[in-house]
């Protein structure tokens, strides 16, 4: 048997498998039966050896080898072929018989295999077709949509049949070629980081608490984050949108003693984070709108008694002392324009 190619079979597509039989008399042979005559058969059985397809049949050819083609509708599995073998006198008589049995297997045209996988950003797979690269071929970058897959890109194999792309964070994607289609990969979304800055007093009942938010170590800014407070379960109490540092500030009145955090719900290309837990009492009235320490320069001297009277802007304070922490949260010589804690940035 020699490799199957495709034939036509009453206007239908089949497997046409080549039958080559080569028959020798051997030495046995006697020349009792002058010139004979040699027939020949060939079925084909499946794996359970059941009858599959019909004979096919060769008459009176010589010693030698000869020829024949089996157009067969099989479907793809695994095959036996018997050849069966007769020879004949002049009479028409009989003389002699042999089987002769070979293996094979039907399979299809073409078996592609795509694999998928990531490194940091990019996505790659390699299309292979039995177990060797397909070179030069489109292939279908599918991206996911809910429950459904649309069409992105499309890349060429290279010589060892692979593609690449670089993929969105937060996305999950599959390759297709062929009609078949590679494992789904995930890029992961970028680690973020929301912290507490800094917390500080405001009036009488009152606390500014500054947070700030990061991603792959740089300041988030535009981004929403959420104040909470645990009571029983954390919920949110007020929020604020972070500035080009990353940080933002809102004032809160604690109405019983509790732990509270900031938290970042993450957005479609960044995970969600919440900072650690901190402790703010209820405060009652104490008279006062402002804390006795108003500035601490960035060289650590402080500022007590800033008033309007003394008031300086960011351009009278030497670089040294810069930035400027605020103490006070009225913030006396308004230094302080983004609401971040800190001023003459």
């Amino acid at each position: 048997m020699t490799k199957a190619q495709n034939c036509d079979l009453y206007g239908v597509k089949g497997t046409n498998i080549p039958v080559a039989v080569d028959v020798s008399f051997g030495e046995n042979y006697s020349d009792e039966f002058t010139n004979p005559t040699v027939s020949w058969e060939v079925a084909v059985f499946d794996s359970d050896g059941d009858d599959v397809t019909n004979y096919i049949e060769g008459f009176d050819f010589p010693e030698g080898s000869a020829d024949g083609d089996l157009c067969s509708l099989l479907p793809v599995g695994s095959y036996r072929a018997v050849a069966y073998v007769f020879t004949s006198d002049a009479e028409g008589t009989w003389t002699d018989s042999a089987e002769v049995t070979d293996a094979f297997t039907i399979r299809a045209a073409h078996s592609y295999t795509l694999s998928a996988s990531r490194s940091g950003t990019t996505i790659k797979s390699q299309v292979k077709d039995y177990g060797k690269a397909v070179v030069g071929k489109s292939v279908a970058i599918q991206r996911k949509s809910g429950t459904t897959w649309k069409t992105v890109a499309h890349r060429t194999t290279s010589s060892t049949g692979w593609v690449s792309t670089v993929g969105t964070r937060g996305a999950t994607y599959r390759f297709t070629y062929g009609g078949k289609y590679s494992a789904a990969v995930s890029v992961p979304k970028l680690a973020s980081s929301v912290v507490k800055v800094s917390v500080s007093k405001y009036g009488s009942k009152s606390y500014r608490v500054v947070g700030k938010l990061t991603a792959g170590g740089k300041a988030l800014k535009g981004k929403r984050i959420y104040l909470q407070k645990n009571s029983g379960g954390w919920g949110n109490v007020t929020s604020c949108v972070t500035n080009k540092y990353g940080k933002c500030a809102v004032i809160t009145a604690p109405a019983a003693s509790r732990y509270y955090r900031w938290k970042f719900s993450g957005d479609s290309i960044r995970k969600a984070d919440v900072s650690a837990s901190f402790y703010l009492k209820k405060r009652g009235s104490s008279g006062s709108t402002s804390s006795s320490l108003d500035y601490t320069y960035a060289n650590g001297e402080k500022v007590y008694t800033a008033t309007s009277a003394n008031d300086r802007d960011c351009g009278e304070i030497p670089a040294s002392k810069k930035p400027v922490r605020i103490n006070n949260s009225s913030d006396p010589w308004r230094l302080d324009r983004d609401n971040d804690g800190y001023g003459c940035e």
